[in-house]
């Protein structure tokens, strides 16, 4: 019976390097991070992850909005808030029947957003109908 360590052959300089070509991101294509959770800014407690996002359509901007809502300069069109899905952890200090309110973390309790039942409408001018939204500039995003 023969070992199996004597029947491995050492790879060529060139067949590691072939390998590792294949193995390594180019320098010229840059590694996408896309975006996997929110944690909160003041704890970094996980908040949410994608999975629980709610998807909209991009509205038409400041179009969407009365006159007097409208700013004077029409900036390029970007949401403000992340929509997400009732989650269980909002409604632990809500009281019952509460149709609007604040979305609170559960840890340190500072203010992430705002949540209503009848709906909202985004930055970006489309309504999200019911609306569980929590502001960008309150959490942090884990990009892997």
């Amino acid at each position: 019976m023969t070992d199996a360590a004597e029947d491995i052959t050492p790879l060529s300089q060139a067949q590691i390097e072939a390998i590792n070509a294949v193995n390594e991101p180019k320098a010229s294509e840059p590694r996408k991070l896309t975006l996997s959770a929110l944690k909160c800014k003041k704890c970094r407690r996980t908040i949410v992850s994608t999975k629980d996002f709610v998807i909209h359509d991009q509205g038409k901007g400041q179009t969407s909005f009365a006159y007097k809502k409208r700013n004077s300069s029409f900036s390029p069109i970007t949401c403000s808030s992340y929509f997400i899905e009732p989650m269980d952890w909002i409604f632990d200090r809500v009281q019952e029947g509460e149709l609007e309110g604040k979305i609170k973390c559960p840890t340190c309790q500072v203010k992430l957003g705002n949540f209503s039942w009848a709906g909202m409408q985004c930055s970006c001018g489309s309504w999200i109908t019911p609306s569980f939204a929590i502001h960008r500039e309150k959490v942090d995003e884990v990009l892997t």
